[in-house]
């Protein structure tokens, strides 16, 4: 159902996708015109199809490889230069000069003009990835050594006495306090501190009932 327009309905007003309303329930249209049946989508190829397949493979547009300027090798340059003894900088400009026909090799991993590399050259020693571990020895396997090694081991643990003890039915097992209560000894109770010189001064008061009070 469509909300009620005010003026008048044109057709232009249904390609505007600014003014094209969606319908209920419905995805709003974009109101683009859809070419011909003549219309062809992609890169048109000028070959006729009476020649076949030889003609369509002849008609390929082969992507051309751009030539790059040769680069110098300074790298090579200083280094035979440092042998020959030349370390200033007016000597290796000199020596470069002479020497102008030292270039570098270009990378085959560098892409071409809208391409990828073919090919490209790995760095040696390298290896992408995880290593794969060492292959376990199939006949040890299927004879079930493994098993019978882990049995034995087993075995020779229990008879060792390395495995835990049965307890005994209404023995109460030890706990850490009971190991220190038992094994602590309480210290000694701190004895008043006297001063030597009025341990012998009789009291100015004597306020106790009995001698025995007194101690």
């Amino acid at each position: 159902m469509m909300s009620p327009r005010l003026g008048v309905v044109r057709k232009s007003m249904l390609k505007d996708p600014l003014i094209i309303k969606a319908p209920l329930g419905k995805t709003r249209i974009r109101g683009l015109d859809v070419p011909g049946p003549d219309f062809v989508f992609g890169a048109k190829t000028n070959w006729n199809a009476d020649e076949g397949v030889a003609g369509a493979i002849s008609s390929w547009s082969v992507q051309c490889r751009r030539e790059h300027p040769a680069r110098l090798d300074f790298v090579s340059l200083n280094r035979d230069a440092v042998r020959s003894g030349l370390v200033t900088s007016k000597e290796l400009n000199q020596y470069r000069a002479l020497r102008g026909g030292a270039t570098r090799k270009k990378r085959i991993s560098e892409p071409s003009d809208g391409g990828t590399a073919r090919n490209p050259q790995a760095a040696p020693d390298i290896t992408f990835g995880v290593t794969n571990r060492a292959p376990s020895p199939l006949a040890e396997l299927l004879s079930y050594e493994y098993a019978h090694k882990w049995f034995n081991e087993q075995l020779s643990r229990n008879q060792s006495g390395g495995h835990k003890k049965q307890m005994k039915p209404g023995h109460v097992p030890e706990t850490r306090t009971s190991l220190l209560r038992r094994s602590r000894t309480l210290p000694a109770p701190p004895k008043p501190l006297r001063l030597p010189q009025v341990a012998q001064v009789a009291a100015a008061l004597d306020t106790f009932r009995d001698p025995k009070a007194r101690r």
